[in-house]
């Protein structure tokens, strides 16, 4: 364990968490008080990708290692930034200080996992962090390759001190057969109550052994209702579902958290499906269909959806699918009765053939919603932000927020105190906390 502690605290050398202004976008950044992340470094070994400020040939020979780029964030109630990334064989986490009020830098990073062990960093599958309603709780999930391909099992982990230990990891679900237990999603709702959501292929194991036909695998999730010292029995949200494509999850307005995930409806259609997830056992999982798109797939595109759900229980998605032959991501709503509202829109759409735009995150504050995007070229990957002042009614036009030439991690969005911000890691510029706007009402 000293040995781990030492090389984590070397490894802060090499983090560095930088924030982009937007012109277009700028703020009082005396008011903000995560204006200016950044944490003065030099390149250390093992974390190529992750420095945005390093420079020469030692900087060229770190990012030529490329390093998995998987990177999670999420804030607390304190407004401490959590950030959680793959080293090695290790989750580690690192966050901004209580002493730091402007939140310029990063505490070292801490080793998750002190034995080591394998662990997914697609972008798709990447590290995920939370923390409980009074921030006295760090959680951490991730999933864990076995020896087989797509197999694998879900791991989870907390500190309840500020991120300087953490409890030794758990598998969530009580099944252990070597099979698809992956692609993990993580939210804690007001009550504290955590929630994890996976993909696993127990049902179509089953169905293999029975001779029965089965398509696509499952979504299961399981609750912890005692901060995370165990986790109830998990319970299946859908059979049929997409095989690799993350799942989606959100609050409502009352409390509860709901499910977004790309399902296969019959004759191998790859549309998407939501339903609320009951803490309670004894209550009822009810899927309805959230997209109708009619896509024909025959495997994983490898491309979930993102959810956000506004005060009058209005569903917001963004999805990627084909619609009347056009590939691209889509934004629909669906009301508080499973009605949807007007027609999808594909918010990414430039114009120009030769762009396409993927991997969407969406976000909600009161009536205002923020959907973040990429968008390649054919030489360049930009970060893109549209915002609704009107619960999804309107939209300005697209903005640039940040650019990369080299690989990028997906993007993900975040509130704190009022705003919101863009996570988002590059190979060439490393992680980068970038404000999506103004006041951000």
């Amino acid at each position: 364990m000293v040995a781990l502690r030492k090389w984590a605290a070397a490894l802060a050398a090499g983090f560095s968490l930088t924030l982009i202004a937007q012109p277009s976008l700028a703020h009082d950044a005396s008011t903000d008080t995560h204006a200016g992340h950044a944490m003065p470094m030099d390149v250390a070994d093992g974390m190529s990708g992750m420095s945005g400020i390093a420079s020469g040939a030692g900087a060229k020979a770190v990012r030529a290692a490329k390093a998995p780029l998987a990177t999670g964030a999420a804030f607390d109630a304190q407004h401490r930034l959590w950030v959680a990334w793959v080293e090695g064989q290790h989750v580690v986490v690192a966050h901004s200080s209580h002493a730091d009020k402007t939140g310029r830098t990063l505490s070292p990073p801490v080793v998750v996992n002190a034995m080591p062990e394998p662990i997914y960093t697609s972008a798709e599958n990447r590290p995920k962090i939370a923390a409980s309603p009074d921030a006295k709780a760090i959680y951490v999930t991730w999933s864990m390759p076995l020896d087989a391909p797509y197999t694998g099992m879900v791991r989870f982990s907390r500190s309840i001190d500020g991120g300087a230990t953490w409890s030794v990891p758990a598998t969530v679900h009580g099944d252990r057969q070597p099979i698809t237990h992956r692609f993990d999603s993580l939210i804690v709702d007001g009550q504290g109550r955590i929630f994890v959501a996976w993909i696993d292929k127990r049902d179509l194991t089953a169905a293999k052994r029975a001779g029965r036909p089965y398509d696509g695998a499952a979504v299961y999730y399981a609750v912890s209702t005692d901060g995370g010292q165990s986790f109830q029995p998990e319970r299946k949200v859908a059979d049929h579902t997409c095989e690799c494509c993350r799942i989606a999850l959100a609050l409502d307005n009352e409390g509860r958290v709901q499910a977004m995930w790309r399902n296969v409806f019959d004759g191998q259609i790859r549309d998407h499906a939501l339903a609320v997830l009951p803490a309670d056992p004894r209550e009822a999982v009810v899927p309805i269909r959230a997209t109708f798109s009619g896509w024909h797939m025959e495997a994983c595109p490898e491309h979930g959806p993102a959810l956000a759900i506004t005060p009058d229980g209005v569903r917001h998605m963004a999805w990627f699918s084909v619609v009347n032959g056009r590939a691209d991501i889509y934004y629909s709503r669906l009301d508080a009765n499973g009605k949807p509202i007007g027609e999808p829109w594909a918010f990414g759409d430039t114009g120009k053939p030769d762009e396409q735009a993927s991997h969407a995150a969406l976000i909600a504050q009161g009536k205002t919603l923020w959907l973040a995007w990429k968008d390649f070229d054919g030489d360049t990957m930009r970060l893109m932000l549209r915002r609704s002042d009107d619960e999804g009614a309107h939209w300005s036009a697209p903005r640039m927020l940040a650019q990369t030439a080299g690989g990028s991690d997906n993007p993900q969005l975040l509130e704190d105190a009022g705003r919101v911000y863009l996570s988002w890691r590059t190979q060439n510029d490393g992680y980068m906390l970038v404000p999506a706007g103004e006041g951000n009402q």
